[in-house]
């Protein structure tokens, strides 16, 4: 049976801190849902804070935080906005990236991300193929695991520990369809091979053996 690829879905999440040392309240709204777990040393640093430069300075120093906006209000409470990276991948065990390239510290919360493991020079090609996986149905739905990029092969996408499935080093328009294709005869058919090479420019290969 095939396996159903996870997705996060994210949404509204509201934390309010109590007697926060001089300010009574400190409302704290991530508009994009609770997606690390770094968010939660935040909310135990800002629970330590007593100066409006100390809340600032916790939030500049936080590098998955897209935007925030901080009002504080004459009755002593503070409202904090939150707009959260959202991210793509994840960057050789040490890095998020969004997918506007940008790259900040992989706390341990991998959210069902794919693994990427690759140079600095080969992200953009990346990011093209995931974008590619996350925007096409039938794709979104196998639980890829990792993507692998050597020199001398190129890349190699997994899903989860039966298939491989090699690119090659060109991650081209042509090479995307064959791979959508490939895997849209995979899933009608429920039938998955150990791999499929699409290095040929003639064809694809699919290999069932073990």
């Amino acid at each position: 049976m095939m396996h159903i690829y996870k997705l996060f879905f994210l949404s509204f999440f509201l934390v309010i801190l109590t007697s926060c040392n001089q300010y009574k309240n400190i409302e704290i709204i991530f508009e994009d849902g609770f997606i690390y777990s770094s968010q939660k040393d935040l909310i135990t640093n800002l629970k330590s804070t007593n100066s409006k430069e100390g809340i600032k300075e916790i939030l500049l120093n936080q590098d998955w935080i897209e935007d925030f906006k901080v009002v504080f209000r004459i009755n002593g409470n503070v409202k904090i906005n939150i707009i959260t990276k959202i991210p793509l991948f994840i960057w050789n065990d040490k890095y998020y990236i969004d997918r506007k390239l940008n790259t900040f510290n992989f706390d341990k919360t991998d959210n069902y991300l794919i693994k990427v493991f690759c140079p600095s020079n080969q992200i953009e090609d990346a990011s093209k193929l995931i974008k590619y996986i996350n925007n096409t149905e039938t794709l979104s739905k196998f639980s890829f695991n990792k993507l692998d990029f050597k020199y001398s092969s190129g890349w190699t996408l997994f899903f989860e520990d039966t298939l491989t499935i090699k690119f090659g080093k060109d991650i081209s328009e042509a090479r995307l369809n064959s791979f959508k294709q490939s895997l849209n005869y995979v899933y009608e058919n429920d039938s998955i091979p150990s791999m499929i090479d699409l290095r040929y420019k003639d064809g694809v290969a699919l290999n069932y053996g073990k």
